[in-house]
């Protein structure tokens, strides 16, 4: 699907015209060419209008994993993966390549992308401020991909909350989610670092893509991915500290089992040893043959059991102060 879209900065955007009467369209007004879902030979022979750079082209027809910016001797060519909020995978990306050059700017991506719906409504509205020039639609396409990771991110926030919350409660496990979520930060952060590289590019005095006034708008979206990739970092340590946080609390309820077996294991010794001296084989043995011997040695039991549970109390091992 082609869609084309004429702005000048002063007039309401037209939107959806027809690519002939696009191409046909007076100087002054500068032309936004959308290309959802072109293949093959129909993608090649409309890019090759425009008289694009082939290694551009072929880039353009092969999906991208990284952002890029490249500059050709007559046009731009730059790789922004979005992340596309419709589905249920929070980090289904969405390749959008652009083609930019003065009075021209030519976007592909695979599939619907909001962000690029966003940037259209915005330049329907205020056109003035959303699409004036080509280099400020490519602001405003640039600074809405890199905002949709600021709405990712408070969700994993959220849910680092309730996880570190339920550390320690009876019955639940949270670390395979806490791995799972390192694992998805640390894509993120694979993602927002490139996008960080093109817009510091983008910032670039010596870039003649962009002008000194629009300049100023890339080191406002640069600040945004930089936020982005310091609230990762952050993420990503309190990740790992709610699994050493996890691992201790197991480790301690471990102890603790451990200290309760020690403990039956330390009074049951004094009725082994007791058990096993009444009852070695020899003829004469004291209170063998005594009517209350058999109360004797279960109160000799019960009294060293008593008094290993008195020494352990009083010695703080039972979980009491000293």
């Amino acid at each position: 699907m082609i869609r084309c879209h004429l702005f000048n900065g002063h007039s309401p955007i037209q939107c959806d015209v027809p690519l002939a009467e696009a191409l046909a369209a007076p100087s002054n007004m500068s032309l936004w060419v959308d290309i959802e879902d072109l293949q093959g030979a129909e993608l090649d022979a409309l890019l090759s209008k425009f008289h694009f750079h082939p290694l551009a082209i072929e880039d353009c027809q092969h999906s991208q994993r990284r952002s890029k910016y490249e500059r050709y001797s007559s046009h731009a060519f730059l790789v922004m993966n979005a992340l596309d909020r419709t589905t249920v995978d929070r980090l289904d990306l969405v390749a959008i390549c652009m083609f930019v050059r003065p009075g021209l700017i030519v976007t592909t991506h695979p599939k619907t992308v909001r962000a690029l719906d966003q940037v259209l409504k915005r330049a329907q509205l205020d056109p003035e401020r959303g699409v004036g020039t080509t280099e400020r639609l490519l602001h405003a396409i640039i600074d809405v991909v890199v905002d949709e990771f600021l709405p990712l991110l408070d969700e994993y926030e959220e849910e680092l909350s309730v996880l570190q919350r339920r550390i320690g409660e009876p019955g639940t496990f949270v670390p395979d989610r806490l791995v799972a979520i390192r694992q998805e930060l640390l894509v993120v952060r694979r993602i927002i670092l490139p996008h960080i590289e093109v817009v510091r590019r983008l910032t670039d005095p010596d870039t003649p893509d962009v002008s000194a006034d629009i300049r100023l708008y890339f080191r406002d979206v640069l600040d945004h991915a930089m936020i982005v990739s310091d609230t990762d970092t952050l993420l990503l340590e309190v990740v790992n500290g709610a699994l050493q946080l996890h691992a201790s609390v197991v480790n301690e309820r471990l102890n603790e089992v451990m200290k309760f077996l020690t403990i039956a294991s330390v009074l049951m010794l004094p009725w082994t040893v007791i058990s096993g001296i009444f009852g070695m084989n020899f003829d004469v043995i004291p209170f063998a043959h005594h009517p209350y011997g058999f109360h004797a040695a279960v109160l000799a039991m019960a009294g060293t059991a008593a008094g290993l549970l008195w020494y352990f109390g009083r010695s703080g091992w039972l979980g009491g102060r000293r």
